[in-house]
């Protein structure tokens, strides 16, 4: 069996970086793919997917160093865990995807000089 995901798009804002219970640091990014077609009547259209991206130990470390706008590519995996909130008083459960990320490479130009780097891994 095989869990990979491969995308391609742009920061839809600068990295978070939090603190995990165990210490590490992890960034989490808010992660834009789109796709345009022509529809029947002849007009384009663009339908955009955001997609919730975790990275770890060296790879939150570059993720900081991206922005929003920045043209990324990244591999990793899709995760799902449940999540139970109240609702108007009552239960309710629901499943959330995640892309934990295991590469990331910088497609678009550093708008910071002093990052030389353009890709990391996860280590």
């Amino acid at each position: 069996m095989f869990n990979k995901v491969i995308l391609i798009g742009r920061l839809g804002k600068n990295a978070e970086v939090k603190t995990a219970q165990n210490k590490k640091d992890y960034a989490v990014l808010s992660f834009a793919t789109s796709e345009s077609w022509k529809s029947a009547l002849g007009e384009y259209e663009t339908h955009t997917e955001w997609h919730r991206v975790y990275a770890w130990g060296n790879l939150a470390n570059f993720a900081k160093t991206l922005l929003k706008g920045q043209l990324v590519s990244l591999e990793g995996k899709i995760k799902y865990r449940t999540v139970e909130e109240n609702v108007e008083d009552k239960p309710f459960k629901h499943t959330i995807a995640e892309i934990h990320a295991s590469s990331m490479r910088r497609l678009s130009k550093v708008e910071v000089a002093d990052d030389p780097t353009d890709g990391a891994d996860e280590v």
